[in-house]
């Protein structure tokens, strides 16, 4: 063999990759090693060169998918592909200056304390390794998407835009979150590792909110499965709003820009800023709308006048949404976060209870930003650092009018870099780590043999 010639091991070794990567590229098409005489394959400096631009372009966060588009002269749509890895590009130097200022934070109360508390070192340890993802390890199970989980042998199917649920006959409710993400009125693509996430954060939340409201948990038989009460869901969601915010039609900033103040039965003043504190959290309850409908804006007064809740159930409703948001709000600052916004659905059960149904302070059903860097980003007019599906819902926003176009192709860079904001918002709102399905088996079969236990029951 040539000295400008190396065997797969040696190549692998002096790239820093392994051998079953360079395999994969050779499967892609991204590089065609030469063979040896014996039949030996061996890389040459073209072929190392190529693998030194896949590289490259890897480390950018991008995909084989898009690497081989654009190692093949098919570039699309370069400017939003630049946008995106300026958006990557940016959110790792806001972590980096994060994690380098609670350092010096914590360096500085060393000199001057000469200790440091369990609480002070458990606050450095979360902005210096919890914003920081290990990707390696997430990347393994990337594949492990659950579109559906349809069992034909279970009763009552009803499939939402994100979760699968089945009423059983002895009164429990099996809700299945899938890996589906919704907006728009409509869904748009599959993140991994989505469903687990949410699930995961509203069994938190439910727990840290129990003592305000009761909730229709029964049991997790599995990370994407919660099993509730079957419950009569009353017809009107209620949105808290802390902030002037949103992306959708029914929210107040769409409502707002357009020049409306008088919104869900409350007047705004002149003068806000996109994204500004309001002077207090207000209720924006909405209709429920069915599938493909749109949800309508309601005040207090169309609720009571149109039936759709009691006095005494509007009145419980709006004082516990509002217990429930301040509650949601106090522990996001714990954890050097806003809680900006939610949504809570309530239902009655078999006794007349009215629970909590649903999610709750999940990174769907609620906007939060970074408050470390919210102040900096308001008086520049930018968007807030965020932990939610506003990245994928202002991409597709500024390519087409999403309630009546063809939603374009999102890419693949931009759905995985939104199921590590997943991953992070799980970390850092729950403070406890997220475990990723493992590489196999697949998750769709977990998920239909958690379900297989419910059959005849």
């Amino acid at each position: 063999m040539s000295e400008r010639h190396l065997s797969p091991s040696e190549t692998a070794r002096r790239l820093g990759v392994g051998v079953r990567a360079l395999r994969l590229y050779e499967r892609r098409g991204l590089v065609r090693p030469a063979r040896t005489q014996a039949g030996w394959r061996v890389y040459g400096p073209d072929e190392i060169e190529r693998l030194h631009q896949v590289l490259t372009l890897k480390s950018l966060g991008l995909s084989l998918a898009r690497v081989t588009q654009l190692l093949s002269g098919r570039v699309a749509d370069l400017p939003a592909l630049l946008a995106l890895q300026e958006d990557v590009l940016t959110a790792r130097i806001n972590d980096l200056q994060r994690a380098r200022k609670s350092v010096q934070a914590a360096r500085a109360k060393v000199s001057r304390d000469r200790r440091l508390s369990l609480e002070d070192l458990v606050h450095l340890v979360r902005e210096t390794t919890m914003s920081t993802i290990n990707e390696t390890r997430l990347a393994a199970s990337a594949h492990q998407v659950l579109r559906e989980a349809i069992d034909p042998r279970l009763p009552g199917l009803y499939r939402g835009k994100v979760r699968d649920n089945y009423d059983l006959p002895d009164g429990r409710r099996i809700l299945v979150t899938s890996d589906r993400l919704s907006a728009f009125d409509r869904v748009l693509c599959c993140i991994p590792f989505k469903g687990q996430v949410l699930n995961g954060v509203a069994r938190w939340a439910f727990e840290q909110t129990a003592d305000i409201c009761p909730n229709h948990v029964l049991d997790y038989p599995d990370p994407n499965i919660v099993v509730g009460r079957r419950l009569e869901i009353l017809p009107v969601e209620i949105v808290v709003r802390g902030y002037l915010a949103g992306t959708t039609s029914t929210s107040i900033l769409t409502m707002y820009r357009a020049g409306r103040r008088q919104m869900y039965g409350q007047r705004l003043p002149d003068g806000l800023a996109d994204n500004q504190a309001l002077e207090t959290p207000i209720i924006t309850p909405t209709s429920k709308a069915a599938d493909g409908a749109h949800d309508e804006p309601l005040t207090a007064d169309e609720i009571l006048a149109r039936g759709l809740l009691s006095e005494a159930q509007w009145r419980q409703v709006s004082e516990t949404a509002l217990a429930l948001f301040a509650r949601g709000q106090a522990l996001a600052a714990e954890r050097g976060l806003i809680l900006a916004d939610t949504k809570y659905e309530f239902g009655v059960d078999a006794e007349g209870t009215i629970r909590l149904a649903d999610e709750i302070h999940t990174p769907d059903s609620s906007r939060y930003w970074r408050a470390d860097t919210y102040p900096e980003r308001l008086a520049a007019g930018q968007l807030p650092d965020s932990f939610d599906k506003d990245v994928i819902r202002a991409w597709v926003a500024a390519r087409c009018d999403p309630y009546k176009d063809e939603v374009p192709e999102i890419p693949p860079e931009l759905i995985w870099k939104t199921a590590l904001t997943y991953v992070e918002a799980h970390d850092r709102i729950t403070g406890r780590a997220f475990e990723p399905p493992r590489p196999t088996p697949p998750v769709h079969e977990r998920v239909m043999a958690a379900l297989g236990e419910f059959h005849g029951r």
